[in-house]
């Protein structure tokens, strides 16, 4: 009876995997699907060039809770094709050049989804610009972008309230503006790239400062 019961342990033990672990496929899961792209999106919706000017533009992709997903294809396009300006893709980036006088759009697709930038090369950037530190007292840079030539002047003016203009990372040398709560201040931009700034005293007041070949 004893060896019955033994034979009968050891024919069990072979048929439930007995110490072998794993899921009844040779002891491998499969690893889950990659996650769907939900949205993609553009680190700027628009940009202003001279010809022959350049701007490089990075397409993020996002799953539903907006997490940022790698290593997923970017197909670039760029409408119209030809005459006011051309794409240059690698990979998340591409670099987009200002052919000609005229509007154009650049769309970024991930796996259907799609974002776009509008383009517009113009040959006359102005040499200065004008914005207001919050204005009506909304904690807002207004207009939130300029763009001027390089050796150009904007005039910050301010309303009543204190604010601060602080650079981050500038491509060239400028100096930020303390507090205050009245006046105007000209700044004057000599190095062309793109200037960031912010309020430190209010959070999400943030402006930027396109400075483009003469």
């Amino acid at each position: 009876m004893c060896s019955s019961k033994f034979a009968l342990a050891l024919v069990l033990c072979a048929a439930i995997g007995c110490g072998g672990g794993g899921d009844g496929s040779g002891g491998t899961t499969n690893p889950p699907p990659p996650a769907a792209v939900s949205s993609v999106s553009l680190n700027t919706s628009a940009a202003l060039l001279k010809p022959t000017e350049s701007t490089v533009i990075t397409a993020t992709a996002k799953d539903a809770n907006g997490n940022t997903l790698t290593g997923r294809t970017v197909d670039w396009s760029v409408l119209p094709t030809s005459g006011t300006a051309s794409i240059a893709p690698n990979g998340s980036s591409v670099t987009v050049t200002g052919t000609a006088n005229g509007q154009a759009t650049v769309k970024a697709t991930v796996e259907q989804k799609t974002a776009q930038a509008q383009i517009t090369v113009t040959s006359t950037i102005g040499s200065s610009a004008d914005v207001g530190v919050g204005a009506g007292g909304a904690l807002a840079f207004s207009p939130d972008h300029v763009d001027v030539t390089s050796g150009g002047m904007v005039n910050f003016t301010w309303s009543g309230v204190t604010h601060n203009v602080t650079f981050v990372n500038p491509p060239g040398s400028v100096a930020s503006i303390t507090d205050r709560s009245s006046g105007t201040v000209p700044v004057t931009f000599n190095t062309t790239g793109t200037y960031n700034y912010h309020c430190t005293i209010h959070p999400g007041m943030d402006g930027v400062v396109t400075v483009h070949i003469p």
